[in-house]
């Protein structure tokens, strides 16, 4: 299930100064891109050279000395930092490995002058020393410098790689006064060290063993804390080892580990190819296995993930970092999206990219990673089911699994009465599956180029359930060893993965049951895995869109397991009720557009008929007994809109009358006029049950007058004078005593002139009518013309009489009167 969205560019540089410069600078050559801790400056590393780029727009002038650009030659800068002061945001200082540090203030306000070397500093006392690793915290500058030897031992010895406890770790604090910059005085952190790669974050400093050292320094890191003066000591196997203050240290790195030296030598070395510091002031690594652990500032190590069996090439390039508990890991061009809290690999996509850095220049809590082509986003999007590549210590468990779900499958379907048990799928050869899947288990994880092409097909199919079977038992192992605090997090992932499960499976009696017991413990992690599952969305006017596909619909709509009708009475009930009570407790305006959605969903031609869909029960009761059952939890009024709401919803003419009626009880006389008004042309018979009730309310009462008109507009063609004087008499409300002509209670009767309009519009429909039915389809004959009548010529019944006039003398006459 999806997670993350596609990326989306958030810049194409187009909203940064030298925007030129900046593309072909990063498509020419290898760089390092790095960002100013307030997001207004862009930095590219090269190999020699370093240039700046301001942000657009900004507060100061667009001068040739916004921009900085620095080459050099040698010697070669080590680090570039960014050092936070009380007078200033931030400042930036690159550091050489000669020892020299450059102390920048960037280009601040309408009058800048733009960028301003405030000072050049030495950091080593002696010109010899040779730094290797700088970082900063806060104002305080540490870095791992190379001491010279001394004496005999610098005959004895030539090169660095003969002396791996030639280094020492050195601390100093920069004093900022106005634009005046200065060193305090130096500490030394660690005499007789091996070469250590720093990294820091506000309060700890990180070092890690370079990868050329030999010895017990590849098996040990150090976390040192300048605030409590400690360093602890830990390992990628074990974790912490432990911990001492500098002084009971004695700031000497080999009387520091002399005691733990046998336990050091049995760990495991680190072998590693990329860290990163998190945001969080955790570190992240990755060895050459791809396993990636996160080291805390309390010498607590664990193994995150491990996302590949193959080794990383030594040209590959990596970046990771972590986002709002999710682990981003680029290795070339492939993005890794990894719950961090799981170690469950959430979704792998394929960039267009070949290199990224992952900087937070935009004010975002998206992934955001800059390429050659600018700068992107990938945001959160719904869920929380992933995929995680298993390892092969996990291949009992899955055999095991496979098993058990394979005696529940054949014992459900069964003809004979005989228990079946996975002892006897595995000794009798009942069931052949399990032996075929445990054979190339063991190419599930490994991935071999050699593998025998008659299990790819095979492996493709279930290779999604396995992952899903897998990583739902290790967040169930997960929950029983979380922090308490997290456990509601945990909670609703397991919720989501098992709902998600349950809907791709076959709906059985067994798993109905489940799920409403999940929608039971657990309410809210089940509404939200299901709005995720059937992607419940909301559009414009904040109306319901469900984007759910054909066999989630299925699933919803489908037929109900053989026994799940009788089970309804003891509290389970069918996954469209479950969800339709989920919706009404946390979003009820939804319900009414979901029972929508459903009906016109039910008419598609899916293999079953609707008599298999709870008895031919039209959907909207079935929404309407959920209302009924929840009505002693919520007021009446909001029960009452929603019910109508769902039967309005539905189309069907008695649900729609039904709703107005509801409408007429309530008196909301303006909502009556306009539904009736919406659905009179649906049907005829909806439209003279609607005509007749409003009648029937017009007599009695005078709430509707102000509606005459509208009444009048919706009064049927075929209604008759003398009919609408019957309901009009039968409804006349009954008078106690003698009623004076003229009553004196504000005109609160009924009259005839109330019933003139009404009467008008009855006379004018039957003489149209009359009219229809006595206009002749065709011109009679004209009878023969005689210039004067007959003696013996008789009128009878108006015959020989012109239609313009006809004379009564005459016809008296004529008949002898």
């Amino acid at each position: 299930m999806t997670k993350f969205g596609s990326p989306e560019q958030l810049s194409d540089f187009s909203d940064f100064g030298r925007q030129q410069v900046l593309r072909d600078v990063q498509r020419d050559g290898e760089s390092r891109a790095l960002c100013s801790p307030d997001g207004k400056h862009l930095f590219l590393l090269l190999p020699h050279r370093l240039l700046s780029f301001l942000r657009l727009p900004t507060e100061a002038p667009l001068l040739p000395a916004s921009y900085l650009e620095i080459t050099w030659t040698s010697p070669q800068l080590v680090g570039v930092l960014f050092l936070e002061c009380s007078e200033h945001p931030w400042l930036l200082t690159l550091v050489w490995e000669s020892g020299r540090a450059e102390v920048w203030s960037p280009p601040r306000g309408p009058f800048s002058k733009g960028w301003v070397l405030l000072q050049t500093l030495e950091l080593c006392n002696s010109a010899r020393a040779r730094v290797v690793s700088v970082c900063n915290s806060g104002r305080d500058l540490v870095w791992c410098e190379e001491r010279p030897p001394s004496g005999a031992k610098a005959l004895s010895s030539s090169s660095s790689t003969d002396r791996p406890y030639s280094y020492c770790i050195c601390q100093r604090f920069l004093v900022l006064h106005k634009q005046q910059v200065t060193l305090g005085g130096m500490k030394i952190v660690l005499h007789h060290s091996p070469l250590y790669h720093l990294h820091s974050t506000p309060h700890h400093i990180f070092m890690i063993p370079d990868g050329g050292t030999k010895g017990i320094a590849t098996r040990l890191l150090l976390v040192y804390s300048h605030v409590e003066e400690k360093i602890t000591m830990t390992s990628i196997s074990t974790g912490l080892i432990h911990s001492k203050s500098l002084t009971e240290a004695e700031s000497d790195f080999q009387k520091m580990v002399v005691e733990y030296l046998g336990f050091v030598t049995s760990q495991t070395p680190l072998n590693n190819v990329c860290l990163n510091v998190t945001k969080s002031g955790e570190l992240l690594l990755m060895d050459s296995s791809r396993h990636i652990y996160l080291l805390s500032p309390d010498g607590a190590m664990r193994l995150v993930c491990d996302i590949d069996n193959h080794p990383v090439a030594s040209d590959a390039q990596i970046a990771m970092q972590i986002f709002d508990r999710t682990l981003a890991c680029a290795l070339d061009s492939v993005l890794y999206l990894i719950d961090i809290s799981t170690g469950r690999l959430m979704e792998k996509k394929i960039l267009n990219a070949d290199r990224l850095f992952f900087l937070s220049v935009f004010e975002t809590s998206a992934i955001q990673f800059l390429t050659k082509n600018g700068i992107y986003k990938i945001s959160r999007s719904s869920g929380v089911m992933g995929n995680f590549e298993n390892n092969v210590k996990s291949e009992p468990a899955l055999v095991e699994m496979i098993f058990e779900e394979a005696c529940k499958y054949y014992q459900r379907r069964s003809l004979s009465n005989t228990k079946l048990t996975v002892q006897s799928l595995k000794t009798e050869g009942v069931f052949q599956a399990p032996i075929m899947l445990s054979s190339i288990l063991k190419y599930y994880q490994k991935k071999e180029k050699s593998i025998d092409l008659k299990y790819v097909d095979l492996l493709s199919t279930m290779n999604n359930d396995l992952e899903s079977y897998l990583s739902l038992e290790r967040l169930k192992t997960c929950i029983i060893n979380v922090a308490e605090e997290d456990i509601e997090k945990y909670c609703e992932d397991l919720v989501d993965q098992e709902i998600n499960r349950l809907l791709h499976s076959d709906l059985d009696r067994e798993s109905l049951i489940y799920i409403n017991s999940l929608f039971s413990l657990f309410p809210e992690a089940a509404w939200l895995s299901v709005r995720n599952n059937l992607q419940f969305q909301q559009n414009g006017d904040g109306k319901l869109v469900v984007r759910a596909t054909p066999d989630m619909w299925k699933k919803v709509l489908g037929p109900l397991p053989s026994g799940s009708k009788e089970s309804s009475q003891n509290g389970v009930y069918p996954l469209f009720e479950v969800i339709c009570q989920s919706l009404y407790t946390f979003k009820p305006k939804w319900l009414p557009m979901f029972v929508k959605h459903a009906q016109d969903c039910l008419g598609l031609s899916w293999g079953f008929s609707n008599k298999d869909n709870c008895e031919s029960v039209p959907l909207y009761k079935r929404a309407l007994s959920v209302l009924s059952k929840q009505k002693e939890y919520t007021t009446a009024d909001q029960d009452c809109d929603l019910e109508v709401d769902i039967l309005l919803c539905s189309g069907r003419p008695l649900a729609i009358t039904q709703a107005i009626h509801i409408l007429i009880g309530l008196q909301q006389w303006e909502r009556v006029m306009e539904e009736t008004k919406k659905f009179s042309q649906l049907s005829p018979v909806i439209t003279k049950d609607i005509f007749v009730t409003l009648l029937v309310e017009f007599v009695k009462r005078r709430y509707l007058d102000a509606y005459v008109n509208q009444i009048c507009d919706i009064c049927p063609e075929d209604m008759t004078a003398t009919a609408l004087l019957r309901i009009v008499l039968q409804n006349l409300p009954k008078t106690e005593g003698d009623q004076c002509p003229f009553p004196s209670d504000d005109g609160a009767h009924f009259t005839i002139g109330l019933l003139k309009p009404l009467l008008s519009k009855v006379l004018q429909n039957q003489a149209r009518i009359d009219q229809k039915a006595i206009s002749p389809t065709f011109l009679p004959s004209p009878p023969p013309r005689t210039d004067k009548l007959g003696a013996d010529h008789v009128f009878l019944n108006g015959n020989g009489l012109t239609p313009e006039y006809c004379p009564l003398t005459d016809i008296r006459t004529a008949n002898g009167l």
